[in-house]
């Protein structure tokens, strides 16, 4: 099971970085994101790892990948505004809920 976390961890920070050269729109990005995911438990379906550890490690790499998010949507709003005027709890809420409806949708919430 570690193997595929580090092996998840690994594709989608490189991912990550490269999003974060190319500003790819949160829609695009996100999605790909998901598909790596699903492309590792699919590898381990078809190696007939135990489904309560496939679903461990998809609930590990998409956590993974929410953080890495998070943080940068953070980053982005102390650069857009006064780092004493950010609502710090609700930038965090904001970033979570777009990255799982995007996640979930495929889209912006509108």
């Amino acid at each position: 099971m570690n193997d595929y976390i580090k092996i998840g961890e690994t594709i989608l920070k490189k991912y990550f970085d490269h999003n974060c050269k190319n500003s790819l729109d949160d829609a695009e990005y996100i999605p790909i994101v998901k598909v790596i995911i699903q492309g590792i438990e699919e590898s381990m379906l078809s190696a007939n790892e135990d489904k309560k550890e496939i679903r461990k490690v998809k609930n590990k790499l998409k956590d993974f990948n929410r953080k890495l998010y998070t943080d940068l949507w953070m980053k982005h709003a102390r650069e857009d505004e006064d780092e004493d005027d950010i609502d710090e709890e609700k930038e965090i809420n904001s970033a979570r809920y777009y990255f799982d409806y995007i996640y979930k949708h495929e889209e912006h919430p509108y």
